[in-house]
């Protein structure tokens, strides 16, 4: 069975800045998920 951690995040500062820190998680493993204003939810598969 997958296991997952969740990381919620606020980003402000327009289209650019939020491209670059997305692109930053992405590159740590994490997966954006859904977005709720500047909130940005995001998962990653654990290790067992």
């Amino acid at each position: 069975m997958k296991k997952y951690e969740y990381k919620c995040v606020r980003i402000g500062g327009g289209a650019e800045k939020t491209s670059k820190v997305l692109t930053e998680y992405g590159q740590q493993g994490w997966e954006l998920v859904c977005i709720w204003w500047a909130w940005h939810y995001l998962k990653r598969e654990i290790e067992n």
